[in-house]
């Protein structure tokens, strides 16, 4: 069993937060604890956000549990109409998040006696409180985290894993069954990129000075993500018409295939540029490889013609290599992209070191 961060995190959240609750009076641990656990975000800042929402909630709920034990009792029809009115306020403020403490703080309120109620309200506030800001602190101060590591590394994998594919694919390797079971686990891991890159956008920076590398970060990270979903469609499309892609003419076949390993290799050296392996002024490709491609376009356009009386196999043809002219120019332009913000963002920031898949310590 591996303890992550937020694990250890979550424990000594908790056990600060019952130590506070014993040196306090009239305040029991057992709520305390358990807004604790629930009040550590997997980001400080929306730790934040929630330590604020759940303060309001717990006033709010503390009033509204007051009020209407004093007008209308405390039998359990009014405790249901209490807490399903409750429920539908913090739905129409968009606080959903926080019902589920303040719903608990309600009922347990409105079951104490009638001389202690203000007491309990005032008690259960202070609990409700009490947790989530202890858990904001830890969040903040005790292994705060980095997401920025994690997320590479994982976009690293999976581009690596889409090119290898891109390759074998068109030099006919690979079956189509096993093709398909990796692009839908390609799917699945660029869904989990892009929540884990919101999180990356979550992420507080106390020191002014930090900020601005931050944003530029997160707009390279992003860059990444829309060169490797690029990747990911052209793979997809050269799957879903493999049969009509090895029928192309030798030469068309061999000048997309070369091209798209062009491609696949500046992916693949803007990664170590990242790394700091290779000079930020390096992978100038583009430029180089201008008359290849526009032969290649050349070539795709005239065998993409259709003529009048064509066969339904022409026009099948003719879809395919503008699908797969599409992906490779949108595929190009996101590489373009992405090497220029690599280049300035290492010719700014030389002392970060990102090397998921370093080298050292390897036989």
């Amino acid at each position: 069993m591996k303890l992550g961060a937020r694990m250890l995190k979550t424990g000594i959240g908790v056990a600060l937060t019952i130590l506070i609750a014993q040196w306090l009076p009239f305040v029991q641990p057992v709520m305390p604890g358990l807004t604790a656990v629930i009040g550590l975000q997997q980001t400080p800042k929306r730790s934040l956000n929630t330590f604020f929402q759940r303060m309001l909630a717990a006033l709010f709920g503390g009033i509204f549990a007051v009020f209407m034990y004093y007008f209308f009792g405390n039998n359990p029809l009014i405790i249901g109409v209490t807490i399903t009115l409750f429920i539908g306020i913090m739905n129409a403020l968009k606080m959903q998040n926080v019902i589920t403490l303040a719903c608990i703080a309600i009922v347990v309120i409105m079951l104490a006696d009638r001389d202690v109620m203000i007491h309990s309200a005032v008690a259960r506030v202070i609990e409700n409180m009490l947790g989530v800001f202890v858990a904001m602190i830890v969040n903040i101060f005790i292994l705060p985290p980095k997401y920025d590591t994690a997320l590479y590394e994982k976009i690293n994998i999976t581009t690596t894993e889409i090119l290898i594919r891109l390759r074998a694919i068109l030099r006919k390797n690979g079956e189509y069954s096993s093709l398909t079971s990796d692009i839908n686990w390609a799917e699945s891991r660029v869904s989990s990129i892009e929540t884990q890159y919101q999180l990356l956008m979550d992420e507080q920076v106390w020191q002014k000075s930090k900020r601005l590398g931050l944003k530029r970060k997160i707009v390279v990270f992003r860059s990444f993500i829309t060169a490797l979903k690029e990747a990911l469609t052209l793979l997809t499309i050269i799957h879903s018409h493999t049969n009509q892609v090895f029928q192309l003419p030798y030469e068309l076949r061999y000048r997309i295939r070369e091209r798209i390993e062009t491609l696949c290799a500046a992916h693949e050296q803007i990664f170590l540029k990242f790394d700091g392996r290779i000079s930020a002024e390096e992978v100038n490709f583009f430029k180089s490889t201008v008359e290849f491609r526009q032969k290649l376009l050349d070539n795709i356009y005239l065998e993409s013609q259709v003529m009048q009386g064509a066969s339904r196999e022409d026009y099948e043809r003719s879809n395919t290599l503008m699908l797969i002219n599409s992906a490779m120019i949108n595929y190009e332009e996101a590489l373009i992209h992405l090497n220029t913000l690599v280049r300035s963002y290492r010719l700014h920031h030389e002392e970060d070191n990102y090397q998921a898949d370093s080298l050292e310590g390897r036989p």
